[in-house]
């Protein structure tokens, strides 16, 4: 698994782990097989269940450190997290219904500050939902940060200086998501039907993913979702279906993907 600080253990796909042992078989007995060539043989039919109980392995161990890293975080924030800072900004835009997202700061960003509101601009109410993110804004920011974004609201101050309050609206990535499974031989569990697992994949990804987080496959779906699978590969496309992804989306402070329980398709092979 590689390691990130950002992103912790992220557990490597079947076919990362299938082309390690390839390349340890063909070192070992001098042979020249290719990824193509590999699948069929008797070596690939051996490593599979072995590779998916790994890659279950990795993926729980990520979960673990994550759960790990996230409690040292919120121990640590619940003995100070003051509202100005980015994760205490978001906290307080939570607890009055917004979902928020806040650009990393980086040298060339000093002294302004990227606020993304998850806010739906054509609501008849946004014009009152528009002033309460930027009141929001100008009760959290500290003095000499500069808010920034294409929405604006003039806002009085108590010395009667009127400041202009910014955020933006997301950049939204409609997506078809697309989820194979493919059946153990050693099956003895109940099978789902399509419809069902689309359901449980549409709730795992709604509680874990968010805007401004990336897009990570592996975290949403895997054999302990699907125990009568021996295999789970989630792909996304973001062109209808021209090009499919199994890779990590990298997303903007301000990116979301976008879909519905509809845009799944489930494939069982």
């Amino acid at each position: 698994m590689s390691f990130s600080s950002d992103n912790g253990y992220i557990p490597n796909d079947f076919a990362t782990l299938m082309s390690l042992v390839r390349e340890g078989i063909n070192e070992q007995f001098s042979t020249t097989y290719t990824a193509e060539s590999f699948v069929g043989t008797n070596f690939y039919k051996y490593f599979y269940a072995l590779i998916q109980r790994l890659q279950e392995h990795e993926i729980k161990t990520s979960e673990i450190f994550l759960k790990l890293q996230q409690y040292f975080v919120i121990t640590n924030e619940t003995l100070n997290r003051p509202n100005t800072t980015a994760p205490g900004m978001i906290d307080y835009f939570a607890d009055r219904g917004y979902l928020v997202s806040i650009k990393a700061p980086i040298d060339i960003d000093a002294g302004k500050l990227f606020v993304c509101a998850d806010v739906d601009d054509s609501a008849p109410d946004y014009a009152a939902v528009k002033l309460a993110v930027c009141t929001i804004i100008k009760d959290c920011a500290v003095a000499g940060v500069i808010s920034q974004g294409t929405e604006v609201e003039s806002i009085t101050l108590s010395n009667d200086q009127a400041f202009d309050f910014k955020f933006n609206l997301p950049t939204k990535i409609p997506v078809l998501l697309r989820l194979t499974l493919t059946l153990s031989e050693n099956n003895q569990n109940t099978v789902l039907s399509p419809e069902d697992v689309a359901d449980l994949l549409f709730a795992n990804i709604t509680a874990r993913y968010r805007l401004g987080m990336n897009f990570e496959p592996q975290r949403y779906f895997s054999v302990v979702d699907a125990p009568w699978a021996g295999a789970v590969l989630l792909e996304w496309t973001d062109d209808a279906g021209a090009n499919w992804y199994s890779t990590i989306f990298e997303a903007d402070y301000d990116e979301v993907f976008t879909f519905d329980v509809g845009d799944i398709s489930v494939i069982e092979a």
